[in-house]
């Protein structure tokens, strides 16, 4: 698409919305990354303990895991390797001999509490500077801007193979 000869940035709010998103999510990565860096932890792993902790039986399995977290099976084995290492949690092979079990240590659950007060109290303060309501509103749009964005890379992927 060629740029308009009469291009005025008011008139790209779209697009700079996104460019504004990407900054948000840089700095606030940045941010949540610094308050997890003492624990040799990443924001990745915290969601991770997180969603072990509300698990029925503090366990999931690999795509049980990569589904509840929007992310891929390969970063789902890299950040259970680490968590692994750092004994916050445990795995073993299903029934299915293909499919992987996580389970959250009591270490794990143990440096969740700790990690859940710095963390949430970050993003509790962080995300008070808009009401509820609005943040619903967020909330939607996002999901729905990331819903759309992976229906655009599958409909390119598949047009590429």
């Amino acid at each position: 698409m060629a740029l308009p000869r009469n291009f005025k940035m008011s008139a790209d709010k779209r697009t700079r919305l996104g460019s504004q998103l990407l900054r948000l999510a840089k700095r606030y990565d940045r941010a949540l990354t610094e308050r997890l860096a003492r624990w040799n932890l990443s924001p990745t792993h915290y969601e991770m303990l997180k969603v072990l902790y509300a698990a029925p039986d503090y366990s999931l399995t690999h795509s049980q895991l990569a589904e509840a977290m929007g992310i891929t099976l390969p970063s789902i084995t890299l950040a259970v390797k680490k968590l692994s290492a750092l004994r916050l949690v445990g795995h073993q092979r299903g029934e299915d001999r293909r499919s992987r079990i996580v389970s959250l240590s009591v270490k794990g659950a143990e440096s969740l509490s700790v990690l859940y007060e710095s963390y949430e109290g970050f993003a509790e303060d962080l995300f008070s500077a808009i009401s509820d309501k609005s943040a619903t509103q967020v909330e939607g749009a996002i999901t729905k801007l990331l819903s759309r964005l992976s229906a655009m890379e599958e409909t390119r992927q598949t047009s590429a193979a």
